[in-house]
């Protein structure tokens, strides 16, 4: 039982990050990195879109967008852009627009065979072959060839030439196990009916008709090159199911034929653009997010979550408790967890999704960045008493907490607050509210989400309602996971603009206790921004209001931040070594850090308030990925900066809304060295910009009033 509410949990969650659906009706999408590459998409595949029945040139929608290096190109660096089948460059953005060869397509499986990535016109990287199967599933795929198997059979430098073969049907099977024949494979369609000269290379008639079929909307020499294997049958693996498929691999392409599917869709293009990107950088391709029929969508729905029965172990306190009038808990009269429905309000724009929790303090549970699929906040899969906080006891539910009157926790984050949704067609607001009963204040949290902006803006408000001044603590706190897994991962590091800390509290023996200054991030030898180099649990605060917190995992390549703004004057960092039982909070294996945006500089800091008077603090949040390494951000922006295996750094931009016309300037130490042309950024979309071997020093990133300064770590 617990596992089926566990999934339907998650279930409910998923549903913000389905993939892009394939466009209905001849619309062209958003997301063209270049006008050129618009109208190439239009010409191949705007028909597709709107139901012709054939398969795509270069896929349904628009993927990542980068500048990658070219050594001839301006500032060192090309413009280009992936789709599912291929990937589109221009190399000289000055050149002659009417050209044929304005955009180019590029050798990429000859990359991939070979392992050889071309940098500039005659200088490559040498790197391992792609072990990459070349169609079907990318992953329990055991019987496919990969590119790196393709090596043996294919003509890249002018050897190992096949005689011509008209006539002769296809009956060569090739896979892991090597090279063999079975004649029941070969088929008329099958015949051999054109022989390239230049490549020594046979082509059967399902693919050379095929080819031509493209000429009605693009040069065959442009879209496929030249043969460069023979035709093979493979067993291929697709969606779990094994298939005999044949497969011919061009410079630019690789064909495959499945008999056993519709006609229009037995032969195909392979996902090269896919493969390639991930070969070369080492993640999935992700796409720019197709414009939403509504801007800004609001519902209400049901979580079902594993709860702890809380009610038999609540004990009152009396008027000498601190506490007073929250209660006290007797952790062994705990019930066990039962199913428990909670209501959901789910708020999204066209990036992102948000989910709050009124019954659990008003909360936002979980933000999740629809582009990428990554939930930044941890989700407690069940919600358990942990034994932290000023009460003796504290429920970890996860996401973005109001942590209100007091230090730690607060005393609310377990009750239930008032919600109320404010709308216009611009911006969604999320009110939560609720009345602090050992002080008199009023309290509310917001959280306001505008149309097509990959952030948010979380505020925190009180005001004492009650005659005399009281003390207040008032801080929001993030319990966060940004691999998306619920899970700190080894590659997750926090970040944080200063150079010392304040010890709060840990259990690391090779740490000074509260109230001591620290070097940050390294001391004493140890990178402490790293939790896995921890020997305990470490809490810190910033000695000065910082201007944004981050945590960013490098292996995850993602991350998220939190830009302060108004009335924000301490900053906290929080989390457990790995040696730390999660048993303590949750049910099973997972794990947080925790990011503090405060009111105040301390937890031993307790400014009064005045009657009548209001206090507040405002933080932006931006999912981050793509990165590399998080370096810094602003409410405008992050910057990420992350060292090539080539020795070039790489600078990205990543921005929380779409900004047209801007002209992105990269400076290090003050010398501008790339400059681009007038582009688009998106949200969906960060730009990377491949900076040449032996770059580095202060990098300074400007556009479209961004202004972004960082140093590599």
């Amino acid at each position: 039982m617990y596992r089926v509410l566990r999934r339907s949990l998650i279930l409910l969650v998923a549903l913000a990050l389905l993939p892009p659906a394939v466009l209905a009706g001849p619309v062209v999408p958003d997301g063209f990195a270049d006008p050129a590459f618009r109208d190439l998409w239009v010409r191949a595949d705007l028909a597709v879109a709107g139901g012709a029945a054939r398969s795509w040139t270069w896929g349904a929608l628009p993927g990542e967008r980068r500048y990658e290096r070219y050594d001839q190109a301006p500032g060192g660096a090309r413009l280009v852009q992936y789709f599912d089948k291929a990937r589109m460059e221009i190399g000289d953005p000055a050149g002659n627009r009417r050209s044929p060869w304005f955009v180019t397509t590029g050798l990429l499986v000859v990359e991939l065979i070979s392992g050889q990535m071309q940098v500039g016109a005659t200088t490559f990287v040498i790197r391992a072959p792609a072990a990459i199967p070349v169609a079907g599933d990318l992953t329990d795929n055991p019987d496919a060839p990969t590119y790196a198997m393709l090596a043996p059979l294919a003509a890249l430098d002018g050897a190992g030439r096949a005689p011509p073969r008209p006539g002769a049907r296809v009956s060569a099977t090739f896979g892991p196990a090597g090279s063999g024949d079975d004649p029941t494979l070969a088929r008329p369609e099958t015949a051999i009916v054109r022989y390239d000269a230049v490549t020594g290379r046979n082509v059967p008639l399902v693919f050379d008709r095929f080819m031509e079929q493209q000429r009605a909307w693009l040069d065959p020499l442009f879209v496929f090159g030249r043969p460069i294997t023979e035709p093979f049958w493979a067993r291929v693996r697709v969606g779990g199911r094994d298939t005999r498929v044949l497969i011919q691999a061009f410079e630019r392409r690789l064909l495959t034929y499945t008999p056993a599917n519709p006609e229009p869709w037995q032969v195909e293009m392979g996902n090269v653009g896919q493969h390639y990107l991930r070969w070369r950088h080492g993640h999935d391709l992700r796409y720019a997010r197709p414009a939403p029929a509504q801007a800004l969508s609001v519902r209400e729905t049901t979580l079902v979550i594993p709860t702890y029965d809380l009610a038999p172990a609540l004990r009152p306190t009396s008027p000498d408790d601190p506490i007073f009038p929250y209660e006290r808990l007797e952790p062994g009269r705990v019930g066990p967890p039962q199913p428990r429905p909670y209501r959901a309000l789910i708020i999204e724009n066209r990036f992102l999704s948000l989910t709050v929790l009124p019954e659990l303090g008003g909360r936002l549970l979980q933000a999740v960045d629809r582009t990428s699929g990554r939930a930044i906040f941890y989700q407690n899969p069940v919600i358990k008493p942990a034994p932290f906080g000023q009460r003796g006891w504290w429920l970890g539910v996860g996401g973005l907490e109001w942590a209100v009157p007091t230090q730690e926790h607060g005393y609310l984050e377990h009750l239930p607050w008032e919600v109320a949704v404010s709308s216009d067609r611009n911006a969604v607001t999320v009110r939560a509210t609720t009345t602090e009963r050992q002080r008199g204040f009023a309290v509310s949290g917001s959280l306001t989400l505008r149309a097509g902006e990959a952030r948010f803006v979380a505020r925190l408000a009180a005001r004492n309602t009650s005659t005399a001044a009281q003390p207040l603590q008032m801080w929001t706190n993030a319990m966060l996971s940004p691999a998306g897994d619920n899970r700190v991962g080894r590659g997750l590091h926090f970040v944080a603009p200063t150079g010392q800390m304040i010890v709060h509290a840990s259990s690391d023996e090779g740490l000074p206790g509260p109230r001591a200054s620290i070097a940050w991030p390294r001391h004493d030898g140890r990178d402490l921004s790293d939790p896995t180099t921890w020997t305990g649990y470490l809490g810190v605060f910033t000695p000065a209001p910082p201007p944004f917190l981050g945590v960013y995992d490098v292996n995850a390549d993602s991350g998220a931040a939190v830009a302060h703004g108004s009335g924000v004057v301490g900053g906290k960092l929080f989390g457990f070594g790995p040696r730390n039982d999660p048993r303590l909070y949750t049910d099973d294996d997972s794990g947080y850090v925790e990011l503090w945006s405060g009111a105040q500089a301390t937890f031993w800091d307790d400014p009064p308030l005045a009657p009548g008077a209001t206090r507040s603090i405002e933080g932006t949040w931006l999912p981050l990925w793509g990165l590399g390494r998080l370096v810094t951000a602003t409410a405008d922006g992050a910057l990420g900066l992350s060292r090539r295996d080539d020795g070039g750094l790489t600078v990205t931009l990543a921005t929380p809304r779409i900004i047209t016309g801007a002209t992105v300037t990269v400076a290090l130490d003050g010398r501008t060295v790339f400059r681009s042309p007038p582009l688009t950024l998106r949200p969906d979309l960060p730009l990377s910009i491949e900076l040449p071997p032996g770059a580095g020093g202060r990098v300074r990133v400007e556009a479209g009033g961004v202004r972004l300064e960082g140093v590599e770590e």
